[in-house]
């Protein structure tokens, strides 16, 4: 089994042919034309998968197996990346006493509620 279709130009209208003479394909194989692998497909199956491509020479020409149908839908969702810098706070002298002159500030107010 090879990945690839290797019906040519000169295949389908003899499989064609065959079928319309003996009712079914010489092999039970039909390649996709995606090319993702060859699907066995005889009997009911293969009547069923004639009547939805609307004949046996549009099957063969259009016939796309699971694995390419997969592919299609499970393609992944493309997602930005935003990479964003977290910013320290700044340790200048300054800073540093307007934050503890805040930090005071709010122990004050907190313990002055306090009713203990």
């Amino acid at each position: 089994m090879s990945n690839t279709n290797t019906y040519t130009a000169d295949v389908i209208p003899y499989l064609v042919s065959y079928h319309d003479t003996f009712g079914n394909l010489p092999t039970s194989v039909i390649e996709c034309t995606e090319g993702t692998g060859a699907y066995t497909c005889f009997g009911t199956n293969l009547k069923k998968k004639i009547e939805a491509a609307g004949g046996i020479e549009k099957l063969l020409r259009t016939f796309v197996g699971r694995g390419a149908k997969k592919k299609a839908t499970k393609t992944a969702p493309t997602v930005e990346a935003t990479v964003t810098k977290r910013t320290r706070p700044s340790r200048s002298k300054a800073a540093i006493a307007a934050r503890a002159a805040q930090k005071a500030q709010a122990v004050e107010t907190v313990s002055s509620n306090n009713p203990f």
